[in-house]
């Protein structure tokens, strides 16, 4: 084999593989967030929650009491933004910086979502919490009185009454890093650029066991 065609197979074997671990991570990395295999399903949200900031959302089914964020890092959103629990679950709004406050914009009809004190401009203390337990099943909103107009809203799927849409191939909502823990797609990213490396050893092993010398007469003619 002559240099020529040995760098042409060579080459293309390692960007192949290359390609492919990639591909393979990427896939993956798609799976893991809900958009492969046989999709899952999500609530369908009102478009009230369409300008929302942040727009993170949690499957919290099965948990008895759970947790928002009310303006974390002095942004104007709720963290996580919308939420699906099962009737009975009790949702602590945890104000973690000042100037906020939880209003009911939409609820089912007997929804307990009351909203703290006062009227759409009374905030509320920073560290201070407002909880809610949900019992009657359906779609909630709500939002803070003097940020609305920011975004700063949210969404709450009481249930299985919800109406619902699949997320599988390629419908996904997106996963939020800040509640993901460690994120996905660096691990994938990092195993891809191991296979990368281990191909470019191997290819310059082979060129230089099998590849001929520049010096060398014959074969490129």
């Amino acid at each position: 084999m002559n240099r020529r065609d040995f760098l042409r197979t060579a080459g293309g074997a390692a960007g192949g593989a290359s390609a492919a671990a990639v591909g393979a991570g990427t896939a993956a990395a798609a799976q893991e967030e809900g958009g492969g295999g046989g999709g899952s399903v999500r609530p369908e949200w009102p478009s009230y929650v369409d300008d929302a900031q942040n727009g993170s959302y949690e499957d919290l089914r099965g948990e008895s009491e759970v947790t928002v964020e009310v303006g974390p890092g002095g942004n104007f959103s709720f963290v996580p933004t919308k939420i699906w629990i099962d009737p009975g679950t009790t949702i602590n709004f945890e104000f973690v910086s000042p100037s906020h406050n939880v209003k009911p914009n939409e609820q089912p009809e007997g929804g307990s979502l009351d909203g703290t004190e006062g009227g759409d401009f009374d905030t509320v203390p920073e560290g201070e919490t407002y909880s809610a337990t949900l019992e009657t099943g359906g779609m909630y909103t709500y939002y803070c009185g003097p940020h609305e107009g920011q975004g700063m809203k949210g969404a709450i799927a009481v249930g299985e009454e919800v109406s619902t849409v699949e997320t599988g191939g390629g419908g996904a909502t997106p996963l939020n890093p800040e509640h993901m823990g460690v994120p996905f797609h660096p691990h994938y990213v990092g195993v891809s650029t191991i296979v990368m490396m281990v191909v470019s050893l191997l290819f310059t092993f082979f060129l230089l066991k099998y590849g001929e010398s520049p010096n060398a007469k014959g074969g490129n003619n």
